[in-house]
């Protein structure tokens, strides 16, 4: 079921998509994971991998959205309940690098090497498909309460497991060094929160204690009070702006934007290598996944 409502996706975006925006996308992937050629063994694979990035990964020019968020809003009507409840689940997908822990008959268990994420997939021809402590590029999804793969993987020979594993360490500290300074800035502007409140509340019984004060002299003085602590608050109110700024900054655009790029790029990089050595056989793979 799952592989046919793919399909059905893959034929349903080719026939609404103007096909000069596919080929230009394609190029574009191309660059980043080599130039594909029709007797190539991993053509049609890499052809469906290309697909699933051009749909999920791949942002609209006129929105940050992604071509299938964009598709859906826009042909929604040309879709069936059932099929639309499929392909929005599905533009929730994860693509990544996973390492396989264990392959049972009819599922694996895979853990995303990205953020240490464990899946238990179904997937009924495991067996043949998997090995125990592969590490390969695949996408999976959420479908009918179950953990599936999509079915188009790219698989790493074991000698390139650890430089592959070096450069995913330099993405994961990186994005760890991030999360910590979103949790710094969310604790820096919980305490600016906090202290608005105070000034409100200050703000608050001053003037009460104007409302209940007959000398001038003493309405002045409280006036005067009242004045520094309404600018204060207005100072505060901007600081609280920029910090919820940095905040969203942090965690839209550097961690998730920026991490995703990187994660792409390392997963596309790997991919072109994968290629090369697909082809040159006679070249030590050490040579070729390399920086």
């Amino acid at each position: 079921m799952l592989h046919i409502f793919l399909e059905q996706l893959f034929e349903f975006a080719a026939k609404t998509i103007p096909e000069e925006q596919i080929l230009a996308a394609k190029q574009t992937y191309q660059m980043e994971t080599g130039t594909l050629y029709e007797d190539d063994k991993s053509y049609n694979s890499r052809m469906a991998l290309f697909l699933e990035w051009y749909l999920f990964n791949n942002c609209d020019p006129k929105s940050s959205k992604t071509v299938l968020e964009v598709l859906l809003e826009n042909k929604t009507e040309e879709c069936n309940s059932e099929k639309l409840t499929f392909y929005k689940s599905i533009s929730e997908s994860i693509q990544s690098l996973f390492f396989i822990q264990k392959v049972n008959d009819d599922s694996v268990k895979a853990i995303n090497l990205f953020t240490d994420e464990i899946y238990l997939a179904q997937e009924k021809d495991s067996r043949l498909i998997f090995r125990k402590n592969d590490i390969f590029e695949g996408r999976i999804i959420n479908f009918q309460k179950y953990f599936h793969f999509t079915g188009n993987f790219c698989f790493h020979p074991e000698k390139t497991h650890k430089y592959i594993k070096s450069e995913i360490k330099i993405i994961t500290n990186f994005l760890s060094q991030q999360k910590k300074d979103l949790t710094r800035t969310e604790k820096i502007l919980l305490k600016a929160k906090t202290k608005l409140k105070r000034y409100e509340l200050n703000i608050e019984k001053l003037n009460e204690k104007l409302n209940n004060k007959n000398s001038e002299n003493k309405i002045a003085k409280l006036k005067q009070k009242l004045k520094l602590l309404v600018e204060e608050k207005g100072t505060q109110i901007s600081s609280i702006q920029e910090l919820v700024n940095k905040v969203s900054f942090i965690k839209n655009d550097t961690i998730k934007n920026g991490g995703n790029k990187q994660i792409n790029a390392l997963i596309n990089s790997l991919a072109y290598k994968n290629l090369k050595w697909e082809r040159s056989r006679q070249i030590d793979i050490s040579d070729i996944y390399k920086n």
